[in-house]
């Protein structure tokens, strides 16, 4: 019985991962055909781009999977990655998904392509993307084939900056090793240290500092044009301003995050010139 549960886990797994990858065998199995009905061979993938025109984590995901699909087709050779990204910054040619007629025949007479595979990715929520693929004519800008096909959004994004979805890319390394010099070495000798009380209430202050930067950031009211300076650059103590950012990130999807309260704002303002002076007085 323990060996038959085993087999059924391994087939589970099996085809899980095969579903996760369908639409993207789909994809390449329509742009193949395509491709053999009018005698194309030798195909360049050039990078989708996301409904805004820009490349993103989803984009460059769905071109790798769906480049490495149609490299598995015998009647298809993909040109090497490297040499069209190559091509693309010496013509000066775009790569983010929208191809013309110049870009394409230009393709096809550098590198010999004889069609372009191209689309966009479309994020439809969390857990899905609309790929739209085109296998296009180097020829004369012809869409041979296209193909639309709803895959899952199986991957972690990547935050970076402010802007958009909140995201953190500070300047800032939380794990950089303290110097090398005997502890207090460079320590001011006026600095008085604080007393438990008054660490509890400098976090306090922190915490109320990281709501305030998450309500911003939630409902619009900061943006990423007027932000001359990551939030929190006052902060000197690394382990509070560690603090600070992993509270923001907590209040930001939180479903009890709201604006300070006149009396909270008090506090906080009381407790400013603590958080820059943290540890000392």
């Amino acid at each position: 019985m323990k060996h038959i549960k085993i087999i059924l886990i391994s087939l589970g797994l099996g085809v899980s991962a095969w579903a996760g990858w369908e639409g993207y065998r789909y994809m390449a199995d329509s742009l193949s055909e395509g491709a053999g009905r009018d005698h194309k061979r030798r195909v360049a993938v050039i990078g989708f781009s996301s409904e805004t025109g820009e490349n993103n984590r989803a984009s460059a995901i769905v071109t790798e999977r769906l480049t490495s699909e149609i490299a598995s087709k015998a009647n298809l050779e993909v040109i090497e990655r490297g040499r069209l990204d190559e091509v693309l910054k010496e013509q000066k040619l775009g790569a983010n998904g929208v191809v013309d007629a110049v870009t394409a025949k230009k393709i096809g007479n550098i590198l010999g392509a004889d069609a372009v595979v191209t689309g966009t990715v479309i994020e439809l929520d969390d857990k899905n993307v609309e790929v739209n693929a085109r296998l296009v004519d180097t020829q004369n800008a012809r869409i041979i084939k296209a193909v639309s096909k709803t895959v899952k959004k199986d991957w972690q994004e990547k935050k970076t900056g402010w802007g958009g979805d909140f995201s953190f890319d500070m300047d800032i390394d939380m794990d950089a090793p303290s110097a090398l010099l005997p502890p207090g070495f460079m320590e001011d000798d006026t600095c008085g240290k604080l007393s438990a009380s008054d660490v509890q209430f400098v976090k306090m202050c922190v915490e109320l500092k990281a709501r305030k930067t998450a309500h911003a950031l939630k409902t619009g009211a900061l943006k990423l044009a007027d932000i001359k300076k990551n939030p929190g650059a006052e902060i000197k103590d690394q382990d509070l301003k560690h603090l600070y950012y992993s509270k923001i990130k907590e209040w930001y999807y939180s479903a009890m995050l709201r604006a300070l309260s006149p009396q909270e704002e008090a506090v906080l303002e009381q407790g400013a010139e603590m958080i820059e002076k943290y540890p000392c007085r």
